[in-house]
């Protein structure tokens, strides 16, 4: 799943990325895998500031999750406050398909380059923003982050509470979530583009796809019924199963391969029904089974039996992971900076257009001069100049 020859399947498409962090850099990591020209804009005296976050404060190099959710990309450096800048800005904006931002709510209509204002100098371009609230509704001029998206959209309320640890620090997808959101928005946009000639704006609010990545909760709070799934203790660790839908057949190897074939006779296991409805008793029971053996054991003999089970996996243990190595899920990649990096390969895997990383994120302004030279046609002394008046 490395670099190929292949285009990938966005090929062609080109996306001017002004997201910044994580947001919107993750629908821009998608597009770019599946073989987008991905354009990141930076201002040069205050780059994304994703590039040192999480790091130490004397780090010589931008952070691995910067480069992660960078790769494949080009960059260049724009000021959009200055005037030759945005000049520059627009004819960007005439030569591109898409443009993707994640600026507070208002801030690119006070730079003018808003969806209504860019459309006029290209009818056609896809306009993808994503703010944390959305830009409507009481709370669209607050700005937020992935912990407080996880805080406002129940995730961490729900991560408490099923677990039993409220106030703990729970990592999810609060940033994944909309950017995988603005990614498909973005290709479904591309796709009516196709079909009619129309460009469109697209809004996600962190909020409102995070909440849409949480089917499972809100069943459990109109319902009134819990996760069906639970992580079983065993000798060295922990095993996730899956009990309560399990069938007859099912229940009755498991229970088996355990060393309790007389489980299955036992009225209050007997069937599905009586399982789900003495499911706490059940797992309580099933627990105590698990715990003589290894989380390595207990997968080995769950799955000889087809039985759905997996081990909790430390980062270390799945990047050693059996499966993971056959399915050649990281690729190596150099960087001149960070040196040899393990990425994690696209996952969305195509048998005729093959996603693929072919560099890490990029330095500040790596691709200035390329871009402006290749795609807008300037030549050395204009950039030279631009460079000179603080523009680019």
């Amino acid at each position: 799943m490395s670099s190929t020859d292949t285009p990938g399947p966005l090929n062609g498409v080109r996306v001017l990325d002004l997201s910044h962090v994580l947001n919107g850099p993750f629908a821009t990591m998608l597009l770019a895998h599946m073989g987008a020209e991905v354009i990141k804009v930076e201002q040069r005296e205050s780059p994304d500031r994703f590039r040192h976050a999480w790091m130490p404060v004397d780090a010589d190099h931008d952070g691995y999750e910067f480069l992660v959710v960078n790769a494949n990309k080009k960059c260049v450096t724009l000021n959009l406050k200055n005037e030759r800048g945005r000049e520059v800005f627009l004819d960007l904006v005439r030569r591109s398909d898409v443009v993707v931002e994640n600026f507070s709510t208002g801030v690119m209509d006070r730079l003018g380059f808003g969806y209504e204002a860019l459309k006029e100098h290209n009818p056609g371009i896809i306009y993808a923003s994503s703010k944390g609230y959305g830009e409507s509704g009481p709370y669209a001029d607050l700005r937020s982050f992935a912990t407080i998206a996880m805080a406002v959209s129940g995730w961490a309320d729900s991560s408490w509470r099923l677990s039993g640890a409220p106030g703990t620090q729970v990592f999810g997808p609060g940033d994944e979530a909309a950017g995988v959101s603005m990614a498909l928005g973005i290709c479904a946009a591309l796709y009516h583009r196709a079909q009619t000639g129309q460009g469109q704006k697209i809004e996600v609010s962190m909020q409102e796809a995070l909440m849409g990545f949480m089917v499972s909760a809100f069943h459990e709070h109109f319902e009134g019924m819990g996760p069906a799934g639970a992580y079983m203790e065993a000798k060295d660790g922990h095993v996730a199963t899956h009990l309560p839908d399990l069938t007859d057949d099912l229940f009755k190897r498991y229970s088996s391969a355990l060393g309790h074939p007389e489980a299955i006779d036992d009225p209050r296991f007997a069937t599905a029904a009586k399982r789900r409805e003495n499911l706490k008793l059940l797992q309580r029971t099933v627990g105590e089974w698990m715990k003589q053996f290894t989380a390595r054991e207990l997968f080995d003999i769950l799955r000889a039996q087809k039985v759905p089970a997996g081990p909790v996996l430390s980062i270390g243990q799945v990047l050693e992971d059996e499966h993971i190595v056959a399915r050649q899920a990281f690729v190596d990649v150099e960087h001149d900076e960070a040196g040899k990096l393990q990425l994690l390969a696209p996952w969305i895997r195509f048998s005729q257009t093959p996603a693929s990383i072919d560099h890490a994120g990029p330095a500040v302004g790596e691709h200035t001069t390329e871009v402006y030279r290749d795609l807008l046609g300037y030549d050395e002394g204009t950039i030279d100049e631009l460079r000179e008046a603080g523009a680019i």
